[in-house]
């Protein structure tokens, strides 16, 4: 009779060799790395010189090293994983005539695999043509016209008529630009909603105005793709939705200005009772303070979602107190953030680089990932490939809140666009910070997240309405 303990030492010893059996055949089985795998390259196409591009760069920096640590991309036909290698393009201010050179460098000698990025819409429309003649998929983080995407026979043109020199024919090559940023009309549509549903009935109480007058807004924008789509939604939005806004002034000035009490003086003269800030960080942050301190214009201003920036909040200082700001990512609204991972991502941003992140890193970093999830489920990097993985899209939302909870791209007359959330934030002086902060006024919840708003909206100290 064999011995209990010997009996129980075979059983073991028989089990540690099935083990070791199963091991050796899965490592025999296992395809080796094929010899063409190699690190991955993704150009980030950003203005390095100005914080916007700065902030981009940053989140870049921060995805690619979290996606390395854990191994890379794996990339089935290539049988293993493999690092990102990051490659910029720095577009310097990204205008039309610095933003295509670096682009063109990165697609046709770098080779790279994808691009990510862009900033103003004039720069991008330039240099997306390189892309789409080269087939290369670019997820387009910036440039909040929606021309990017929808001026190929996808979406009719977007209108466009023909003979304009925006059209692309090219139906194949715009099925590699990918849109992950709100468009004007998106924002449009949050700026002049909350000024219908929450300024106005405030205004009409404050102030005993008649039910039937209607808030008067001014815009004041930067002559370019940018800020005439604002104009041109805004306005269509307002009238299409019979909302109760005047537009009472619209001043355009060229994008290389600097001051702009002339045009301030002008809007004050149309007597609004709010302003809408077409611009980037510096110039708005001038515009704000400028029709506070020098013209006398004590009114509310909002700013758009690519001012949501630390160096937004420093230029404006305590001019910046109850003024607005529509954005999608609100880091300086503090905790409880609206999505869980926000909380992880504002740490570790500011562990790595001793400030808080803004809104155009947020976007940038959420692609990086987008891009990841793609070339897995496409297993290789062909950019054809790449390019249906990525309109096939089902992630779950990351940074950016959307109206499912899902990245998805439309691929209707939207053609390639996300449904991205957007709310607004009034900024609030902190003496003891020596820096505003912001907390969300509008709406009050949002699809999937559930409650959004932190606190009313308030008129700032010394408001004056415009013309009764």
């Amino acid at each position: 009779m064999v011995n209990k303990k010997v009996l129980g030492l075979i059983v073991v010893v028989i089990l540690v060799a099935a083990v070791a059996v199963a091991a050796l055949q899965m490592n025999l089985f296992q395809p080796a790395p094929s010899a063409e795998a190699r690190p991955i390259k993704i150009g980030l196409v950003a203005c390095y010189n100005k914080a916007e591009g700065q902030d981009m760069d940053r989140a870049a920096k921060l995805a690619v090293e979290e996606i390395n640590a854990a191994g890379g991309i794996y990339v089935s036909e290539w049988h293993t994983k493999v690092p990102i290698e990051l490659v910029e393009v720095n577009t310097e201010d990204d205008t039309p005539a610095k933003a295509v050179s670096p682009v063109t460098q990165a697609v046709t000698e770098t080779g790279v695999d994808l691009l990510i990025g862009g900033y103003t819409s004039a720069g991008t429309l330039a240099n997306q043509v390189v892309a789409i003649e080269h087939r290369v998929p670019y997820i387009i983080t910036g440039a909040s016209s929606n021309l990017v995407t929808r001026r190929g026979p996808q979406a009719n043109y977007g209108g466009l008529p023909e003979g304009d020199t925006r059209r692309i024919d090219d139906a194949e090559g715009m099925s590699y630009m990918f849109h992950y940023c709100t468009t004007t009309g998106d924002y449009s549509k949050t700026v002049v909603n909350f000024f219908a549903e929450k300024m106005k009935p405030l205004l009409d109480d404050e102030f005993g105005f008649a039910e039937s007058r209607k808030l008067r807004l001014a815009i004041l924008y930067r002559d370019d793709a940018f800020g005439k789509g604002v104009v041109s939604d805004s306005k269509s939005l307002i009238q299409s939705n019979n909302l109760p806004i005047e537009v009472v002034a619209e001043r355009a000035y060229p994008t290389t200005a600097t001051t702009f009490q002339t045009d301030l003086t002008a809007v004050k003269a149309a007597k609004p009772d709010a302003v809408y800030v077409v611009d980037f960080i510096a110039n708005t942050a001038e515009i704000i303070k400028e029709g506070q301190r020098d013209v006398g214009l004590n009114t509310v201003y909002i700013a758009v979602e690519c001012c949501e920036d630390p160096q937004f909040y420093t230029l404006l200082g305590n001019y910046g107190d109850k003024q607005l700001l529509e954005s999608k990512f609100a880091p300086y609204a503090g905790p409880p953030y609206y999505l869980p991972m926000i909380t992880t991502y504002v740490a570790s941003y500011q562990q790595k680089y001793n400030t808080l992140p803004g809104m155009m890193g947020a976007d940038t970093y959420d692609a990086f990932y987008i891009a990841k999830d793609a070339i897995e489920r496409a297993g290789s990097v062909d950019k054809a490939k790449v390019r249906d993985a990525l309109e096939s899209t089902a992630m779950d939302q990351m940074l950016i809140m959307t109206q499912t909870g899902k990245i998805q791209f439309s691929t209707g007359t939207n053609y390639h666009e996300i449904s991205a959330v957007t709310f607004i934030e009034q900024l609030v002086w902190n003496a003891t910070l020596g820096e505003c902060r912001s907390v969300i006024v509008y709406p009050e919840t949002a699809p999937v997240v559930g409650t959004l708003k932190q606190a009313d909206f308030v008129l700032p100290e010394g408001y004056q309405p415009g013309s009764t």
